[in-house]
């Protein structure tokens, strides 16, 4: 009876030392209670069973994991939600009306970049930038390369099945690497040209991003260039 007891206790502590440690996140928690917490976080007391939650890749933040978390395909709830551990910080409602102000996301944000002391070099920059296009709605894999602007204009010239074809082909696994950093006195800067495939007309902007060393964004902006 002792022994048993013992055992029980022994089980106990172990599962106490193990929520510990994945509630303060010392350890990451498996990934589908990571998933479940964002959930939570996002939708109770809604209906959390419904919520569809999809990573957002995020590689310098390596202790944090950021979702997209949505009901009714983002037509009810579409929040994005950082887990730390078992602790989750709601960073934006995109779903909000009238739409929530963009200074105060990018307030949220920094001060959960902030609180993780990143000491970046270009490279965690690049990825920190590719970062801040997710969050902001952009996809990396429609950052054009060298010569893109022209590759645009001649798909355009074309039709629609060359821009499609064209699209498609910019959107692989290693498009962060055409991502531009330079590094300033500062922290990094981005320029970038990105096709905004999924607005009207297409167009293609001219994307700045300023990063500080530490990996919050100074300023990010979106121009759309000239007919």
């Amino acid at each position: 009876m002792k022994a048993a007891a013992r055992l029980l206790l022994g089980v106990l502590l172990g599962a106490v030392l193990v929520g510990s440690v994945w509630f303060g996140g010392w350890v990451e928690p498996p990934e589908p209670l990571a998933r479940r917490v964002a959930a939570w976080a996002a939708v109770y007391p809604g209906p959390v069973g419904e919520a569809e939650v999809e990573p957002i890749p995020c590689p310098p933040l390596e202790r944090v994991r950021l979702y997209v978390v949505c009901t009714g395909g983002c037509e009810k709830v579409w929040r994005i939600v950082l887990v730390k551990g078992l602790q989750a910080t709601l960073l934006a409602n995109l779903g909000r009306i009238p739409a929530e102000d963009l200074a105060t996301t990018r307030k949220r944000i920094n001060a959960a970049v902030g609180r993780e002391a990143l000491r970046l070099d270009p490279e965690g920059a690049r990825a920190m930038v590719g970062c801040y296009l997710r969050l902001e709605g952009f996809e990396p894999g429609l950052v054009l390369p060298e010569g893109g602007l022209a590759a645009v204009e001649a798909a355009r010239a074309s039709g629609e099945e060359a821009m499609r074809a064209y699209a498609v082909g910019l959107e692989d696994e290693g498009a962060v690497a055409r991502i531009p950093v330079e590094q300033t006195a500062e922290g990094f800067e981005s320029a970038m040209l990105y096709w905004d495939t999924f607005r009207e007309g297409r167009p293609v902007l001219r994307l700045t991003v300023r990063l500080a060393r530490d990996g919050q964004v100074r300023a990010m902006t979106a121009e759309p260039l000239g007919p």
